[in-house]
């Protein structure tokens, strides 16, 4: 073979090589990825359901595990510095609770928020970190009962489980708020029509008034709340307007040009703590992408009824509504 000709073809099998290897690393991320989170699927466990293996029996209905369902917990941190902590009992709490399921068949994404202030039994730690029993009090408080960051999360996603009957969720990112103002920077902003008058902390809006929110006025559109009983609510259905407007700005990012992906993982990486595995954050990422990450998210809503406790504000799901949700995202008819 003439020297002229065996070069490039040299260069060519090399360059197939590579891509071959890339992809079979990448294809074996994916399918790791996939297989931990299809390695926990377990049903609910509520005392006026039937199960049978893989099967429930629900208001007359058989239903069966959606094994196309991936879901993970979102965490909001109200403090500085997440990787740091304080130790047990002073780590801050969970200000904002989702959770988010993504069919990778369908490409739907569903997010049902958390009440901060719902009532659930929560694993207490001393100061020294000796676990003393559990204690019903709102969600948000079980991030404070971790000697580490992770520890915090695991606590966090134990008592979600609780709420959701034991429904198989395993995974938790968690953020601090100065990572959303970074973020909310880094896509130039998001933009929204404001659900009521505020006025605090240098932010000022007008309800109905169509404002673009960067950096420390986007926390305060979300996490701000007043002391009634409602106050909370009227903040969940912000912080979720909020939420759809950065999945749609930040999702047409990537989907111009996916380098954006890094970009953000980037901004975001000193402000987070999660349990994901490369492998699981391959297979997200890719089924995201797949999905179509620019278009709305459906947010489903549980009612309750909200209480005025001895130090808190108290809300107690109503659990027909909330069954039915648990349902609706993880099951299918048969």
């Amino acid at each position: 073979m003439k020297k002229s000709i065996k070069i490039p073809i040299i260069i060519l099998s090399c360059f197939v090589g590579v891509c071959i290897v890339l992809g079979g690393i990448y294809g074996a991320f994916y399918l790791s990825g996939k297989n931990l989170f299809r390695g926990s699927l377990q049903n609910i466990d509520a005392d006026n359901i039937e199960v049978d293996e893989n099967e429930i029996i629900y208001k007359d209905k058989t239903y069966t595990l959606n094994k196309n369902i991936i879901s993970m917990l979102f965490i909001g941190i109200d403090r500085d510095n997440i990787n740091e902590n304080e130790g047990y009992g002073e780590n801050g709490q969970a200000d904002s609770i989702f959770v988010m399921a993504l069919d990778t068949k369908t490409g739907s994404v569903k997010i049902l928020p958390i009440s901060r202030e719902t009532m659930v039994d929560v694993d207490i730690y001393s100061s020294t970190g000796i676990y003393t029993g559990v204690k019903n009090e709102q969600v948000c408080l079980s991030y404070a009962y971790g000697g580490t960051t992770q520890e915090s999360c695991e606590n966090v996603l134990k008592s979600v489980k609780r709420i959701l009957y034991g429904i198989n969720i395993n995974s938790y990112v968690a953020i601090e708020l100065d990572g959303m103002a970074a973020i909310t920077d880094k896509i130039g902003g998001v933009e929204v029509e404001a659900l009521e008058d505020m006025n605090g902390f240098g932010f000022i809006c007008t309800k109905g008034e169509k404002i673009k929110l960067y950096g420390k006025d986007a926390i305060t559109y979300i996490q701000t709340r007043g002391e009634d009983l409602e106050a909370n609510q009227r903040r969940m259905e912000r912080q979720k307007q909020f939420l759809s407007a950065f999945a749609s700005t930040s999702g047409n990012a990537i989907m111009k040009d996916y380098s954006n992906i890094l970009t953000f993982y980037n901004t975001l990486s000193p402000y987070l703590s999660t349990n994901l595995s490369l492998s699981q954050i391959t297979y997200v990422a890719t089924n995201f992408i797949k999905a179509d990450i620019g278009s709305s998210f459906e947010f489903m809503s549980i009612p309750g009824e909200h209480k005025k406790g001895d130090k808190y504000i108290e809300f107690y799901p109503d659990e027909d509504a909330l069954l039915d949700a648990i349902v609706d995202i993880f099951y299918v008819a048969k």
